[in-house]
Formats: C-alpha cells, sequence, structure tokens
C-alpha cells in the first residue's frame, strides 16, 4: 500500500502548480519531453503523472494539441483526495505498528502462562509426594518442638501440616511443639523421609 510513488508525487505537484494559478484553465502545459527534464524522470513516469490528472479530469491530452489545463476546482479535489489518502496510510502503518506490538505482547503472555502451568504441574508433583509420618508413642521427639529437632537441617524436608486428632495444621511454626500420635505431612526426597521417620521412633 504505497501512495507516494514518484508519478504521483509528479501528479500532485503539477496540480498544485495549477490551483496556485501556474498553469490557468484553458492553458496547454509543457509537453512530456519537458516536464520529463524538468522533474528528472522518464517519459513514461510524467504519462502516468498526466493519465491521473486526465481521469481525474483535471487536464486534457488531445492528440496534435498536447496536455491542456480542464479544471482548477478538479485539481484541489485531486489534493484533497490524495491528503485523504496519505491520512488513511499514517492509519494503515500505525495499525501495523499496533497489531505487531499486540503479537508481542501475546507471545509473551502465552510465555507466562506456559511458565505457570509448568510451575503448577512441579508444584501438584510435588504435593502428591507427601509423606505421612507419625510420632511414634515414647519418641523423644515427644515435648520437642520443631526446631528443636532440627528437622530442615537434618532431612531437606519441608513439614508442610501436622495432623492431630484429625485436624489438620498447616504450615506449623518452629516452636510447635510435637506429641505422641502426631502426624506430620512432609515433602522432599525419599532418603529424608527415612531419616525423619527414624527421628519420629
Amino acid at each position: 500500500m504505497e501512495y507516494n510513488a514518484r508519478y504521483q508525487e509528479i501528479a500532485i505537484d503539477i496540480a498544485h502548480s495549477i490551483v496556485m494559478g501556474e498553469y490557468r484553465e484553458g492553458e496547454k502545459i509543457h509537453g512530456r519531453s519537458t516536464l520529463a527534464g524538468r522533474y528528472n524522470v522518464s517519459p513514461e513516469t510524467i504519462r502516468r503523472s498526466i493519465a491521473i490528472l486526465q481521469t481525474m479530469g483535471v487536464v486534457m491530452v488531445s492528440q496534435g494539441v498536447g496536455i491542456t489545463v480542464v479544471s482548477k476546482s478538479m485539481a484541489e479535489k485531486f489534493m484533497r483526495g490524495f491528503d485523504q489518502k496519505a491520512e488513511i496510510q499514517v492509519y494503515f502503518d500505525e495499525l501495523k505498528k499496533l497489531m505487531e506490538q499486540r503479537r508481542e505482547l501475546d507471545q509473551k503472555i502465552d510465555a507466562h502462562l506456559t511458565k505457570i502451568v509448568n510451575y503448577t504441574d512441579r508444584l501438584a508433583s510435588r504435593w502428591m509426594d507427601v509423606a505421612e509420618i507419625e510420632v511414634a508413642k515414647g519418641s523423644s521427639a515427644k515435648g520437642k518442638t520443631l526446631s528443636d529437632l532440627k528437622l530442615r537441617e537434618k532431612t531437606g524436608l519441608t513439614v508442610v501440616a501436622v495432623v492431630r486428632g484429625g485436624i489438620e495444621q498447616f504450615s506449623p511454626g518452629a516452636e510447635f511443639i510435637l506429641d505422641d500420635g502426631d502426624i506430620l505431612l512432609a515433602v522432599g526426597s525419599e532418603q529424608g523421609k527415612e531419616k525423619l521417620q527414624e527421628i519420629l521412633r
């Protein structure tokens, strides 16, 4: 979508000259060869420029007569139409930029959604590996806090909850005191779970 081709620019310039009175209605314009030299383009380019103006009713081309100005008002109308096309081009370019920005934004959104899905999958998988380890009767862990036992340091496990009397207490603090029959819900490696079982015996 291009509105500023050279032959169009020349057509606009000639129309502008007509509007400004350089060429008057009924007056002949220089021949194509002269115009080609004036604008430093090929005669074919001038032919296309004049064809546009003739189609718009700005000039008339007659065999043996040449190029004659027909209507100043049509020259004004042609220039207004070109300005509107140029304005449409601006909107088109802006729309193209916005669409590119939207594609980039969609790609970023897709990337973030993928990360969230992957994280959720890993988290769900992690919760599926939660171990339930009970504080045995007579365990040395009875009456001690999680901090006293240093479970995190010794096992590498994360105690996400403690079940006591059928009631789950999530995210127990470091000062939570264990009792016989407490069930620790812990997440971590199998080796860590085995160490926890030993501690809670």
